[in-house]
């Protein structure tokens, strides 16, 4: 292994083993599988992977191995977006707050962004999202002699990885301007609709920065929901609920940290 990985340094190298013997070879090499046999668990417990079978190794690789390549790749590109998404905002209000260190958001709820606000969407997304799922469960139905799948019969579907579909420099840039552009377009369209002269709150006044702020963290939380949804090839109620979950859990602390802002203010007076 360590002689081929000299040999090809762009080259990944893969090694499987069952027994305690392997475990070397397994270290050695970029991904580890290690076999559940008779030999004992050490081959399976130095392994990134552990299979049952030597059969499953070609499921792991042509399936669930394409499919975590593009579920990952899409995790580390999404996050990146959907950070930049509203921290942006913030900048882009510095220039209307000379850069004095004002934030746009309430600090407490702005640390709840990325645990509570976006983060189940997009952990459901990278374990249980399968592309083409129906043709998937079609061939469960099929002998085990003929059990291919949709993915080994369509060898053009493993070009992703080699041209670098899902995963490269210039999609990660793609992804900041898209975060970027979005983020101007949330920030402005907000305080524009805000700055209107007939924009009141039911006692009269003006409606103050504060909600300013919450309007746009709310707007950023809706956008980084909704862009993940369309990013889903298995749609099931469960991902559906976990978007809808976040997305309204906004409304929720929104509603409670306005009672606790209100009671606090009533003390001190």
């Amino acid at each position: 292994v360590n002689l081929i990985k000299k040999r090809f340094p762009e080259k990944t190298t893969l090694s499987i083993g069952d027994g305690a013997n392997d475990v070397s070879m397994i270290l050695q090499a970029h991904v580890g599988i290690g076999i559940l046999g008779k030999e004992g668990q050490q081959a399976a417990r130095s392994a990134d992977f552990a299979i049952g079978q030597f059969k499953f190794l070609k499921p792991l690789l042509f399936f669930h191995g394409r499919e975590a390549y593009r579920r990952n790749s899409l995790l580390v590109l999404y996050n990146f977006y959907k950070n930049f998404l509203y921290v942006v905002p913030q900048f882009y209000f510095g220039f209307y707050a000379a850069f004095a260190g004002q934030p746009l958001y309430e600090q407490l709820i702005y640390q709840m962004y990325n645990i509570t606000m976006t983060s189940l969407p997009i952990l459901w997304f990278s374990v249980f999202d399968f592309q083409h799922k129906k043709d998937i469960d079609m061939q469960m139905t099929l002998p085990k002699k003929e059990l291919q799948g949709y993915f080994m019969r369509n060898p053009l579907l493993y070009r992703i990885g080699i041209e670098g579909t899902c995963f490269s420099t210039w999609l990660f840039v793609k992804w900041l301007i898209y975060a970027l552009i979005h983020a101007a377009f949330i920030f402005y369209c907000a305080f524009w609709t805000l700055a209107q002269k007939t924009t009141h709150q039911s006692d009269g006044k003006d409606i103050g920065f504060w909600v300013g702020g919450m309007l746009v963290y709310g707007v950023c939380i809706f956008v980084a929901n909704t862009v993940l949804a369309f990013k889903h090839y298995t749609h099931t109620w469960i991902g559906t609920f976990f978007n809808l979950l976040c997305t309204s859990a906004y409304f929720f602390f929104f509603w409670l940290f306005s009672i606790s802002f209100k009671n606090e203010i009533g003390h001190l007076f």
